[in-house]
């Protein structure tokens, strides 16, 4: 297939109604840091706005698009970290974007998989606990979507195995009714709310110019793409960033699309997508689900 880099806005995607797939994202954190490009902060970028409010807001603007380039039978994931007040409280900016997702664009929030980082870095924090997950919210725009969860599915534990049936039959559950009790699948179980994942270096070469990055591994694209992508789809990452997602999508056969409002991170994100030794990363994660 190919992957498609572009400077662009999320809140303006030149792209055409309903031709999307697959969204994997994750929006640039509030207040975190000063995206440049040429060693230049550039206007307008989300995360630096005056208020949560405002960041909100222009996070539901973005949202807006993606349901317009996005199929019916498509799915949008996003991941979002939060951030703490000078008062030391949690802003709860995720759940704040969840609830405006629900509210204001009527989503339907299908599933919230929390990211367990275990090999995240220390927390300076001497009063609370320290905070090692984020959270990626699974939208659609209704109850009937494409997924391939059976692609998904892990191996059923083996007091599993000796504890529950291996047929569907009739049991009453305490409700006065019979209903279906729940048997291994053949294919194992299905994957649960909490994903331990890694986080994943990723070193850009001196000669591209660009000194800070983020990227989250290779790993969440590789599931959510195998899990809600046709395998002839459309995968877009409207934050694109480092172009993690459109690699990723590349690699497993479908489109990728990379639109990020930096020409530093298209840079990045070219460099990337055509990269051998970078789209080899991918193939090991690959190579493991065929074992």
């Amino acid at each position: 297939m190919t992957a498609i880099v572009t400077m662009g806005d999320a809140r303006d995607l030149l792209l055409p109604d309903e031709s999307v797939d697959l969204i994997v994202t994750s929006p640039p954190y509030y207040s975190l840091r000063s995206y440049i490009d040429d060693g230049k902060h550039y206007a307008t970028q989300i995360g630096s706005e005056p208020t949560p409010e405002e960041y909100i807001a222009n996070l539901i603007m973005c949202t807006r698009e993606m349901i317009r380039v996005l199929k019916p039978s498509g799915s949008i994931f996003v991941n979002l970290g939060d951030k703490y007040s000078f008062q030391k409280s949690l802003l709860f900016l995720p759940e704040r974007y969840r609830i405006a997702c629900t509210d204001q664009l009527g989503l339907t929030a299908r599933a919230m998989i929390v990211w367990h980082k275990t090999n995240g870095l220390p927390d300076a924090a001497r009063d609370r606990a320290g905070r090692s997950h984020e959270d990626w919210i699974h939208l659609t725009q209704g109850v009937d979507y494409f997924s391939a969860l059976d692609e998904l599915r892990e191996p059923y534990s083996n007091k599993t195995i000796r504890t529950h049936p291996t047929v569907y039959g009739a049991g009453n559950h305490g409700q006065g009714s019979q209903t279906l009790r729940l048997a291994n699948h053949p294919l194992g179980k299905l994957p649960g709310s909490v994903w331990p994942i890694p986080t994943q270096q990723l070193r850009v070469p001196p000669g591209l110019g660009v000194r800070h990055f983020a990227a989250f591994p290779m790993e969440w694209p590789r599931r959510l793409i195998v899990g809600w992508c046709p395998a002839d789809g459309v995968v877009l990452d409207p934050f694109g960033g480092t172009g993690t997602t459109a690699l990723v999508a590349d690699v497993l056969g479908r489109v990728g699309i990379n639109v990020d409002a930096s020409a530093d991170y298209c840079r990045i994100a070219l460099w990337r997508t055509q990269d051998e030794k970078q789209r080899a990363r991918v193939v090991p994660q690959m190579k493991e689900e065929l074992a």
